[in-house]
């Protein structure tokens, strides 16, 4: 790891930038590009988390544009890449006043026919760099590489984050790191998807022939590579990474199951993200000293190491022993007022009508547009 750096922010940092990006609305035009609903659907396993990503989806879209309009900006929804490029080419997608002509991608697939697979929102990233438009997310390298579980802890592990073993199949390919030894308890999930899709409790369990099984299927089922990692006994504790003057972390929140453990661990399952309140975000203000620095150093070198910007969320397993292990990552994390990261920044005073105008402002800040 590299030297020390500045771990947390204040809440004065967060208020100087929402009146800051206020001061400028007038140069600032939007454009908000969001998933055309004509998308196809190809995977039948992957039909009820995409029916709840768009309901979750254009609730957030609508909510965002309202308070953007109030807000005083200049904002536009275009729906689907076909049409973005198509007005980008004709030079119609933004006002000629704006100086800052911003993107915010919303898309659920990145242009993938089925909304899913590897390198999400990679294209709407590589299409704002061709045409000069500031991309209000990270780049395209951060979104192929923070939504490939595998290949990430690879990087991780050769850079000394504390991540856990890892390890893929997939049905073309097979194991391509080898298996995880026998014995060892092991969780199984998509490598390219969020929301604990593919993890149930017949994936979670010592590897043995039965779930080794269960495995393959989920590779055919889902038509993508499983990640199977060592399941890390303890804790999920997620933390928010703001990029202003440098990478911090905005704080931490523990998110577990409104249901309890499972019987054979403490973890989600998709179906705790289907149900309406199934995810409790909680403080975690009883983790000792030593375990809250050494997640948000893990957290913030995760961030750089990966070529993050702006903002994102690095997400743990805190094991038994106050050890954090980095999991998963999210470079574009949902901001609705059911997400973790709105439970983050309620937590540090900023109201819920003021954080797509933060979340705007801190990408601004990260490329020095503001």
């Amino acid at each position: 790891m590299t030297a020390p750096t500045r771990q947390s922010l204040q809440i004065a940092d967060l208020e100087n930038l929402i009146h800051g990006v206020r001061g400028i609305r007038e140069d600032i035009a939007i454009v908000v590009l969001a998933e055309d609903a004509h998308m196809a659907q190809e995977r039948p396993a992957l039909h009820s988390v995409r029916f709840l990503e768009r309901i979750d989806h254009m609730n957030e879209l609508s909510r965002m544009e309202r308070i953007y309009m109030e807000n005083g900006f200049y904002c536009r929804v275009v729906f689907g890449v076909s049409r973005f490029l198509e007005m980008a080419v004709a030079q119609s997608l933004f006002p000629e006043w704006a100086k800052i002509k911003l993107v915010i991608d919303r898309t659920e697939g990145g242009g993938h026919r089925d909304g899913f697979g590897p390198a999400r929102r990679s294209l709407g990233a590589l299409l704002c760099k061709q045409f000069g438009f500031h991309y209000g997310h990270a780049d395209a390298y951060s979104a192929a590489i923070t939504r490939h579980k595998h290949h990430q802890a690879l990087i991780m592990h050769a850079a000394g984050i504390p991540a856990p073993a890892t390890w893929s199949y997939d049905v073309r390919s097979g194991w391509v790191t080898g298996l995880p030894p026998k014995g060892l308890k092991v969780i199984a999930k998509s490598t390219f998807e969020a929301w604990s899709i593919g993890v149930s409790e017949d994936t979670v369990g010592p590897f043995n022939p039965a779930i080794q099984e269960k495995i393959q299927d989920l590779a055919e089922e889902l038509g993508q590579p499983i990640c199977v990692q060592e399941f890390i006994e303890g804790r999920e504790v997620y933390a928010l990474v703001l990029d202003i003057e440098s990478p911090a972390v905005a704080g931490l929140v523990e998110a577990r199951s409104s249901e309890g453990p499972k019987p054979n661990g403490d973890y989600l399952v998709f179906e705790d993200h289907r149900r309406p309140g199934g995810i409790i975000y909680e403080k975690c203000n009883d983790l000792p000293a030593d375990t809250v620095d050494s997640l948000k150093t893990a957290a913030v070198e995760t961030f750089r190491l990966l070529g993050m910007t702006a903002y994102g969320r690095i997400d743990f397993r805190v094991d038994n022993a106050g050890k954090p292990f980095v999991m998963d990552i999210a470079d574009n994390p949902g901001t609705s007022p059911a997400s973790s990261l709105a439970r983050i920044l309620g937590d540090r005073e900023v109201d819920l009508q003021d954080i797509p105008i933060l979340l705007l402002a801190v990408s601004l800040r990260a490329t020095r547009l503001l």
